[in-house]
């Protein structure tokens, strides 16, 4: 039998009620992707293929776990910390301040640090634990607001376009 079509019936264990009948939701290329259960109706990935798959790997001699490999990362480095005046004592930190790039500041959890970035609402902070990013108050903006008017008739009707 070949590889069904979207639509079309397939076996599969299915994840809630354990019924095998299900029908082809979903194909990335020829790979089926999502089956959907004909006596449920759960939607699931479809595993047969990688059964299939450890099945060809057993039969090549190649025996083992089905474990998935764990990608490790890279180790983290600390950023530099920006240039900032070494005379100046750091402040301590607040939300409802707002804080300059190259400023020192104190956490009570994260210690000392310094602001590499400030933007409206946040900052971005490097400590020596690594950078974080912090609220802060937002600018204040610039813009007038419209002023309200009062004792204005206002019609009904939309004007006349003639």
């Amino acid at each position: 039998m070949g590889n069904p079509a979207t639509g079309q019936d397939i076996e599969d264990t299915c994840t809630r009620c354990g019924d095998t009948w299900h029908v082809v939701m979903a194909k990335v290329g020829d790979r089926i992707a999502k089956v959907v259960c004909k006596l449920c109706g759960s939607q699931h990935n479809y595993r047969k293929g990688a059964q299939a798959a450890a099945a060809a790997r057993e039969a090549d001699g190649a025996r083992g776990s089905l474990r998935r490999k764990t990608v490790r990362s890279a180790v983290p480095t600390i950023p530099v910390p920006p240039p900032f005046d070494p005379t100046r004592p750091p402040r301590p930190y607040s939300a409802r301040d707002l804080y300059i790039p190259g400023e020192r500041i104190v956490h009570p959890n994260f210690g000392e640090g310094i602001v590499a970035n400030a933007s409206s609402g946040k900052i971005d902070v490097v400590f020596p634990s690594g950078p974080r990013v912090l609220a802060v108050a937002k600018e204040i903006p610039n813009l007038s607001r419209h002023k309200p008017v009062a004792n204005v008739p206002l019609s009904d009707r939309p004007p006349d376009e003639t």
